[in-house]
């Protein structure tokens, strides 16, 4: 896979592609001059336009998203690092202000997206001139930048809105463009994928190029799209908060509350399963639970992946890694200080389907019942996290994993001994055995069920809606339900988000635009303490002595956080609206 191979930065000013690539030659003509030089141009667009909230650092501000990821933005995680952007964010909330080169406090830093978005549009604009190249090759590389495009414009209306349409390369001519409504940025979102899908075909990928954009990525993302429409945060007749000027209230809002919009999100939906399945995508069930989930979100390139964020960076801390090393990776001084918060911890079920029973603020009970509550936790919350001291289930009979004879490793000991939050993250990782690097998934078939239940629960068909969300729980290793109320299979469904994507990257922007945020991110996030370590070398649980719940930090939660802040810098050159609130 091309995005494997390569190692490349994805920062730098505007003008960087054009003055140096990161190719063979020095000048467009020459990045474009065959189609090996070209790839690698089309490798470095779309490790831009792919890497949106993931945490590639860099050693320059701004550092957005720095030393963090969004599953410790939206309370999935917890960090222990205190000297972040990241804590003041969580505690205080977003603020839009001159810090860090004047990104402020917040999720993204809005000038990034439009530098990476000139990337494919340079790509889009220029392939023609790869002599090499078929002109049948050539017309599917446009499809794929199309793709990209719309994919970072996707997230950046879930960010922010309606923003700037730039649909070429951006020049000084065209380099103050204002916001366009976000009627307009999701109908643009919309033209892109439909363009590209009608490109693309049954263009299918094999060999290096395996996991490159094709139809069904140009289907998800507007599937996704109409999903985030049709939610309550955009799908209404006024905003969350009016803007300054209320005639520029359509830039956060269609001003118009319209039920058909789930019905265009559950045809867009089905599209892409069925799509899926018929070109070899589709949910892994083969009745064993386990291995079923594991493979989906750790195994790489398997068939429920749709499309991954596959580059790696090389040297150091470059590079998203930098904030998800499990045990053997460089620096793995970020991850040692996270794990997953007691608030998503107990939305985790018992193997039998019913809540978990834990403990209770004030409680100190002995490590062995964190043992025995951990191992009876269902499929997704073993194959997905890694209790401290207890063997990861999802790298068996693997002594590099293994809390006694992995002691011989030093990286693994101390990675073990530093507990942060209840457990951590290993989802990724199944039967890696010491692979440090990973695939994040950007879609997993799954999202499109969980997708399909809501939007048939929020029409009133509890039937589909559980049709959908019943074959989600079953492949988990939990067994039907059958809930008709509305708002009680509301909380269901979500409640399924959490668990099923739990740490990639849904749960944040989800809280937002369900308008859920005071209580899906904001409020206390409580981590598990435990006694001071009886020996220095501590392995199974009864040998951290007691433990209880203590509180990590208090996540702030404000109105104006529904929405990101667009970055001051460039709110003050006078061609762009702020959100409101900021």
């Amino acid at each position: 896979m091309i995005l494997v191979t390569l190692h490349l930065l994805i920062t730098g000013c505007v003008d960087d592609f054009i003055e140096k690539p990161a190719v063979t030659g020095i000048n467009l003509d020459e990045v474009f001059s065959s189609e090996r030089n070209a790839r690698h141009a089309i490798a470095e667009a779309y490790g831009a336009n792919l890497s949106f909230g993931l945490p590639v650092a860099r050693w320059a501000p701004p550092y957005l998203p720095y030393s963090t990821t969004m599953a410790i933005m939206g309370g999935e995680d917890v960090c222990g690092l205190g000297w972040v952007p990241m804590n003041t964010q969580c505690e205080v909330g977003m603020i839009a202000n001159d810090a860090h080169s004047g990104a402020g406090y917040t999720d993204d830093y809005f000038p990034n997206n439009y530098i990476f978005i000139r990337k494919a549009w340079l790509v889009y604009e220029n392939i023609y001139k790869a002599t090499d190249m078929s002109d049948a090759d050539k017309t599917i590389v446009e499809a794929e930048m199309q793709t990209l495009v719309a994919y970072r414009y996707l997230q950046m209306m879930k960010t922010y809105g309606g923003v700037p349409l730039v649909k070429e390369t951006l020049t000084a001519d065209n380099a103050s463009i204002p916001r366009s409504t976000l009627q307009e940025t999701f109908d643009y979102i919309v033209e892109l994928c439909d363009l590209a899908s009608e490109t693309f075909g049954n263009k299918a990928w094999s060999g290096e190029d395996y996991g490159r954009i094709n139809k069904g990525v140009a289907l998800a993302i507007k599937a996704e799209a109409m999903m985030f429409a049709a939610r309550p945060l955009f799908n209404a007749a006024t905003p969350y908060l009016s803007m300054e000027d209320p005639a520029k209230n359509n830039l956060i809002c269609f001003g118009n509350a319209n039920p058909d919009r789930w019905q265009d999100a559950i045809n867009a939906n089905k599209a892409v399963i069925e799509w899926g399945m018929a070109n070899g995508y589709e949910l892994i069930d083969t009745d064993n639970p386990f291995d079923d989930y594991a493979t989906a979100v750790g195994t790489m390139s398997n068939k429920e992946v749709l499309l991954a964020y596959k580059q790696q960076h090389g040297g150091n801390d470059n590079g998203m890694y930098k904030e998800y090393p499990i045990a053997f990776a460089a620096a793995p001084h970020m991850h040692r200080n996270r794990g997953i918060t007691f608030e998503m911890l107990q939305k985790f079920r018992t193997a039998d389907g019913t809540d978990q029973v834990w403990l209770n603020e004030g409680d100190r009970l002995p490590s062995s019942h964190y043992r025995a509550r951990s191992e009876e936790l269902e499929t997704r919350a073993l194959a997905s996290l890694y209790f401290f001291g207890i063997n990861a289930k999802n790298n068996p009979n693997d002594a590099d994993w293994d809390v006694v004879s992995g002691s011989a490793n030093w990286a693994f000991v101390w990675n073990r001994k530093l507990q942060r939050g209840c457990a951590k993250n290993c989802k990724f990782w199944y039967k890696a055995g010491r692979r440090t690097w990973f695939e994040f998934p950007l879609f997993r078939m799954a999202q499109f069920y969980l997708n399909l239940a809501e939007a048939y629960n929020e029409q009133g068909n509890s039937s589909e809606a559980l049709n959908y969300l019943n074959t989600i729980r079953d492949r988990g290793g939990l067994g039907y339900i059958a809930v008709s109320d509305q708002t009680a299979l509301r909380e269901e469904i979500q409640r399924e988000w959490a668990v099923e994507f739990y740490g990639e990257n849904k749960h944040y922007a989800h809280a937002r635009h369900w308008k859920k945020g005071d209580v899906m991110i904001g409020g206390p996030k409580h981590s598990f303490k435990f006694q001071a370590l009886v020996s220095w070398d501590p392995k199974k649980p009864e040998q951290y002595g007691d433990y209880w719940l203590s509180l990590t930090r208090n996540y702030a939660w404000n109105p104006n956080m529904h929405l990101s802040p667009i970055t001051l810098s460039e709110v003050n050159k006078g061609y762009i609206t702020q959100n409101p609130g900021y």
